[in-house]
């Protein structure tokens, strides 16, 4: 914070700074909210709605935010940096894909003349989303935290945890659980100063972000029999089978189709004969692994993996 800006109200402080309407560094007073909304309402990306205070038509006392898609940029054309042209009048005529991304930030930044308004940010339901990587950054800052999970709700994201594929997808489980099933929370946030030790600094300005459930939401539809159904409709997010009950279960059914296809003494004795060789390599293979466990066990006793603990959690700051 500079001297000629201070002011114990951070609100006030920021007015100093930032053309009216404005919470955030302006490229180009052209730039405002209202054209990052109509970036994402143009777009078909968000469904947007502001509510008034009944006795002040001024004031917007919450909004919601629908999330419908969120544009990659082979969606956006060949060339990112090539406008795209408003579908109404406006100036700017148009934006750019740079644009598209600054706005899924910038279009939060509002905020009422008491200083207290929130976001409702949901999903569509029976939607699949294709999420660019740059919004799992968004997701990260924006998105709730599992401590404001209700009881049902933390119960179908663990089930949903332990069978999705997360391995095999860029996707966190967290944003794929509330975007498979539509789920909604309440985002807020409000300017702070940072605290200072030092007497003759001024404070930097920071904003702080607040998150917390919509409790009218049906969290039954999350629950963990719902997930299951989920995957049972949606297998190709279905985290992989265990490799070595996959092993034993193809053996077993090896087995069974020997002893089975045996009609006479000469073809059991010859099917057996193979069963005692698939046994003979499982057991060499459960050896091999029986080694490789005991190098990584004296690996473990090794003092260096010991005392590798001991890096954690320094802040070299």
């Amino acid at each position: 914070m500079e001297p000629e800006f201070w002011d114990k109200n951070p609100f006030k402080a920021t007015a100093k700074a930032f053309p009216p309407g404005f919470h955030y560094k302006p490229t180009t007073v052209l730039k405002t909210r209202t054209f990052y909304e109509l970036i994402l309402v143009d777009s078909n990306s968000v469904s947007i709605k502001h509510f008034k205070d009944p006795k002040d038509q001024t004031l917007n006392t919450h909004s919601t935010i629908q999330i419908l898609k969120v544009l990659q940029p082979r969606h956006f054309g060949s060339d990112l940096n090539k406008g795209k042209r408003f579908s109404v009048p406006f100036d700017p005529v148009g934006y750019t894909y740079w644009d598209y991304v600054d706005a899924w930030t910038k279009v939060f930044w509002h905020q009422n003349t008491r200083f207290k308004h929130s976001w409702l940010i949901y999903f569509k339901t029976n939607t699949i989303y294709n999420f660019p990587n740059w919004f799992l950054q968004w997701w990260d800052f924006f998105g709730p935290i599992p401590e404001i999970f209700p009881e049902t709700v933390q119960q179908g994201f663990a089930q949903f945890e332990r069978q999705y594929n997360s391995q095999e997808s860029r996707i966190p489980a967290n944003l794929k659980y509330f975007s498979s099933f539509a789920l909604s929370w309440i985002f807020s946030w409000q300017y702070r100063y940072s605290k200072t030790e030092k007497t003759n600094q001024y404070p930097s300005l920071q904003r702080h972000a607040f998150v917390k459930w919509w409790t009218q939401f049906d969290s039954s539809k999350a629950d963990p029999e719902q997930v299951k159904l989920w995957f049972q409709s949606h297998p190709e997010f279905l985290k992989a089978a265990d490799p070595e009950t996959s092993v034993f279960l193809n053996q077993k059914s090896h087995l069974a189709a020997f002893l089975a296809g045996s009609t006479s003494n000469e073809v059991l004795a010859k099917n057996l004969k193979e069963v005692l060789q698939m046994l003979q390599q499982e057991e060499e293979g459960s050896s091999s692994k029986k080694e490789e466990t005991s190098s990584a066990e004296e690996e473990e006793e090794d003092p260096f993996y010991q005392n590798e603990d001991d890096c954690f959690g320094i802040c070299l700051d």
